[in-house]
Formats: C-alpha cells, structure tokens, sequence
C-alpha cells in the first residue's frame, strides 16, 4: 500500500479517542493530507536523481495542543479617540501582543490597529492570567480583550445614541466615528463621544474575562502530564523532499510544503513566519542536532561543537496552505502555529 494512503487510513478523526482520553471533533487530517496531495502529486516516494544523488520524498502528520486557562483584559478609551489595552501578557515573539491583540481590539471598536496601545502589567494589576504560552495567549487572552471591548461598546454607543438622538442598536462602529448603520457620515467622531463621555459618566473602560473548562482525561489513558488532556488540538501535514551524496553524506532539502489548521488567521504573513519557524526547528532535530547519553548518564554532546544548531544555509523556504479545522473555543479561533515540527 502507498505511505501516503496508509497515513490517509489510519489519521484520527472524528470521534476518535486519544491518547490522553480526549474524543476529537471533526474530520480535520485526512482532508489536509487530500489538499497536500491534490497540490503537490506525488509522482515518485524514491529514487535516484539525473546527478546520481539518491532521492526521497515523505510526507507525514503532526499535532500539538492548545491549554488555555483563565486571562482578563482592561480596555481604556483615550481622550484622541485610542485606546489602550491592559493586560499580564509579555510579548514572546509569536506577535501576540504587537499584531494580534491590537487587531481584535481595533476590530471589535472601528478603529484602526495602530490606534490601540498594549500596557503589560503584573497580576496585581492587570488581573489573572494562567502564563503567557505560544499558543495559548492569542486565544485567551484575545477573548479575554473582545470581552472587555463588549462593555466599552455598550457604555460608548449609549453615550453616542444620546447624542445622536436614535437608538443605540441603530450605530455602528467604523473609521474611528460612530455613525448610523447605511448612512456613512451621519454620526459623529469618537474623540467627541469620549468627550461627552467624561463630561457626564467619566472615562469609558470595560474589563473582560475568558477560561475554557478544559478536557479530562479518561482513566487508564495517559497521564501525568501539565494537563489531564489536549484542549484544542492544532494539526499539520508535512511534506519534504530530499537529496543524499551517498559518498559524502551532504543532504540537501529540495523542497518543503506545510498544510496546516491555523483557525482563522489573523494575520497571515506572521503565520507563515511561525511556520517557517517550526520547519527549521524540525530540520535542526532531524539533521544537526543529536543528543546521545553515555554510559554514565550524561549527555555527550558539550557545546556547539557536537551539537550543530540549524544555519540559514540548511534551510530552505517552506510553501504553506492554511486550513481552518478543529471547533472554535472563542469566536476569533484562531491556532498557535510554531510548535508542529515533523
């Protein structure tokens, strides 16, 4: 039977128990693995090359989890029309708190992203947040922000609705203005509804909060872990080929394709850069960087000069193709992209 074929077979799907106990939800891998096929077909698995290099081809599927845990978030309205968003997040690179965050406050208030101002603070001040993860803080505590914008809406379009003279079911929030939904340049700015904001009912602020209950692992299954059970699972299909100098042993990666379930992706060029991210970290694991133990118990790897990390020189770009999968735990859903390496 063809590798690709078997793999098809024999993916988890729907209803389907992990190892953890966890009962997945959705036919998620095996439709990744048609797309990779239907894109890129596999015309040969081995071989030899024209230069007499040998040839191989793999493709293979992957999965990492999300935890979320509880996170709370603040969101300040400024008096230019900003606004500032408080919370215990710390950026980590993933760009969570730089691009992510920023997006779902603008879009939830009609402003643009470089309007919104994130402040990170401790505990004491920005409320609970279970840790900042690679793949936890976009989803928790992005929810957690949507949640606070929800009341600053509410206290907002109230405020501009007196104004205005109509309902506040009727306004919309748009360009940094509120205006009557159809009727673009019929309402006012924000800084002006903020204005009359701190002038009748004070500043406008909202406070929000996100958890998820998580999944409890069945008795007899796995355990022993940070957590009892996968929370959201983040799938990936793999696909690389490679050439091998069987008299020297130099590998070269002639190309690498990524099919992988980002939920709704918030921004698209830092996904790629996540993905890309994972892609070398995997060619790092497989062809540079081996950790053996001695004897005695010891690593025998000292230093840099045994254990080779990945040059750019290694690498080689990664194509990816998006999907959206597993059932959304909040509305924007969307996936920590960095950790599936295979």
């Amino acid at each position: 039977m063809d590798p690709f074929e078997f793999r098809r077979r024999n993916v988890i799907g729907d209803g389907d128990i992990g190892a953890t106990g966890q009962i997945f939800q959705g036919d998620v891998l095996a439709p990744m693995l048609d797309r990779m096929v239907d894109k890129y077909p596999v015309e040969r698995r081995s071989g030899r090359l024209p230069d007499g290099r040998l040839y191989g081809r793999a493709t293979t599927v992957g999965t990492w989890f999300i935890f979320v845990g509880p996170s709370a978030a603040t969101v300040n309205l400024n008096a230019d029309g900003s606004a500032t968003l408080v919370t215990a997040g710390v950026e980590i690179g993933s760009g969570t708190m730089m691009q992510s965050l920023p997006q779902i406050v603008a879009a939830n208030l009609g402003i643009h992203p470089d309007a919104v101002i994130v402040k990170t603070a401790d505990t004491d001040a920005a409320g609970r947040d279970l840790g900042v993860g690679g793949g936890r803080t976009t989803v928790s505590i992005g929810a957690a922000s949507e949640a606070a914008c929800v009341e600053v809406r509410e206290k907002l379009l109230t405020v501009a609705a007196r104004l205005l003279q109509t309902n506040a079911a009727a306004l919309v929030l748009t360009n940094g203005r509120v205006e009557v939904d159809g009727k673009p340049g019929s309402g006012m700015t924000l800084k002006a509804v903020i204005a009359e904001a701190e002038l009748t009912t004070g500043p406008i602020a909202g406070s929000g909060a996100f958890t998820a209950p998580g999944t409890t692992a069945m008795p007899g299954c796995a355990t022993g872990h940070f957590i009892d059970a996968i929370d959201i699972p983040v799938f990936a299909v793999h696909d690389c080929e490679v050439a091998v100098d069987e008299i020297s042993g130099r590998c070269e990666i002639l190309s690498y394709r990524v099919v992988q379930d980002v939920g709704r992706a918030l921004n698209r060029r830092a996904i790629h850069g996540q993905i890309q991210g994972g892609v070398v970290q995997g060619i790092g694991y497989a062809l540079t960087e081996e950790v053996t133990i001695g004897p005695d118990g010891a690593v025998d790897q000292t230093g840099l000069e045994s254990y080779r990390v990945p040059l750019v020189a290694m690498s080689c770009p990664s194509t990816s193709s998006f999907t959206r999968g597993h059932p959304p735990s909040a509305r924007w859903a969307p996936r920590g992209q960095g950790r599936c390496r295979s």
